[in-house]
């Protein structure tokens, strides 16, 4: 599959994802990511179509959903995050049409459809108006597609077509260890051994919930004018 010429215009769109999130595809260092930063490139580079991850809350899908967005929307490509739960409490499946025409799209919580056969339907019509229209889709979910409970069978057909990954869930402490410093060096925050190790042991294990709490860190010590010691960091961590 050919790669799409770049347009000469830049679009982004996020909902219900709270404020934009701080992520790279960088950020997601160690071996047990190495497969799936893999995957997405591939997918970014027009080498594959459709990549699918999923696993439990905060484990980082979220954030890699963005990331990906970033890195796209940075080539100067069109790019939609769009996360289903909310599209499901305040919209119509008719909120899945002509998302095509963007050049990749990005769908979070694809479990929440479960039960709505229209939905299902949905989104089983614009998998394949992004396929004819050579569209990206990066999709995220709790559970792999033939472990969903959707009642689409050619849905669960077109989803497990997918290059389909678990994403780590935050128990290997060198996946961890690799994504603090990963983080830490794009933020240009040089925290000390001690602190590190500690945000190791100490720290959220999930990869969601480690990025934020990365984040939360900086924001605090930006605002409060203080170095992140390890008393300090001790201090925000156990304060949660």
């Amino acid at each position: 599959i050919g790669q799409l010429m770049k347009p000469s215009y830049n679009s982004q769109l996020v909902l219900n994802l709270g404020p934009r999130l701080d992520a790279r595809l960088s950020d997601f260092a160690g071996p047990h990511w190495a497969a799936i930063i893999s995957a997405i490139n591939e997918l970014l580079n027009g080498v594959s179509e459709r990549c699918f991850v999923y696993g439990e809350p905060d484990t980082g899908k979220t954030h890699l959903l963005a990331a990906a967005c970033e890195a796209y929307s940075e080539q100067g490509y069109t790019t939609v995050l769009l996360s289903l739960r909310e599209l499901l409490a305040s919209k119509s499946p008719d909120s899945l049409e002509s998302l095509e025409n963007y050049q990749l799209i990005a769908l979070d919580d694809i479990e929440v459809i479960q039960q709505h056969d229209d939905w299902q339907e949905a989104l089983f019509h614009l998998l394949n108006r992004a396929q004819e229209n050579q569209t990206r889709i990066l999709l995220a979910a709790r559970a792999s597609p033939t472990q969903l409970g959707l009642q689409l069978p050619d849905l669960v057909s077109r989803l497990s077509q997918a290059a389909c990954f678990h994403i780590p869930n935050g128990e290997d402490e060198i996946d961890r260890h690799a994504v603090l410093l990963a983080a830490l060096g794009r933020r240009n925050i040089h925290l000390e051994a001690d602190v590190i190790r500690y945000l190791l042991i100490k720290g959220p294990r999930y990869t969601g919930l480690l990025l934020k709490h990365l984040s939360y860190l900086e924001e605090v010590a930006l605002q409060q004018r203080k170095k992140l010691t390890l008393h300090f960091v001790k201090q925000l961590t156990e304060s949660l």
